[in-house]
């Protein structure tokens, strides 16, 4: 019951700021989101960020809300080509924001693990290498480059350690 009466209460102020022509503040929204993410509910979370960006593109925080939903798209929503779209957005958008390095690898770690695009992700892991050959993710970057396509089962063998599956039915 107090879940429903709280959702109310965002969806009412949300209509009287929307319905009198007001355009809600960025901390409105930031904050609106932030709550719909206490309640788990992602989709009206990640609609929320994408107002965010829209409304806001010049935001000091604005890659970090990029960031925050391609996140929120992968982990929560297991939408990974929305995930993969906001961080190419964030890269697009913000070329000298702190998250393009960690955006430039989850591009090639979602398209590697999650949508199964080898071709894609071995492209967006070796432009990760050119650009930052010494960084600590690149160690991640050439693991991930030579076990490209390979299910994990098959890797435990190779390293010598059961697969899950395996040891649990011991």
């Amino acid at each position: 019951m107090k879940h429903w009466f709280g959702l109310l209460a965002v969806l009412l102020v949300a209509v009287m700021m929307t319905g009198c022509g007001e355009k809600m503040t960025e901390d409105q929204l930031r904050a609106n989101a932030s709550d719909f993410e206490s309640r788990e509910q992602w989709k009206e979370a990640a609609d929320m960020y994408a107002r965010l960006v829209k409304a806001y593109p010049k935001s000091k925080r604005a890659d970090e809300t990029l960031y925050r939903l391609g996140v929120l798209y992968a982990n929560n929503l297991k939408d990974y080509q929305k995930s993969v779209e906001a961080y190419k957005q964030l890269i697009s958008k913000y070329p000298k924001s702190n998250y393009i390095i960690q955006s430039s690898f989850m591009i090639g770690y979602r398209y590697a693990n999650d949508i199964k695009d080898f071709d894609k992700a071995k492209k967006y892991y070796q432009e990760f290498l050119k650009k930052w050959p010494t960084h600590e993710l690149a160690s991640s970057v050439k693991w991930e480059l030579d076990h490209l396509g390979k299910d994990i089962s098959e890797l435990e063998l190779q390293l010598g350690t059961p697969a899950p599956d395996a040891a649990a039915q011991q």
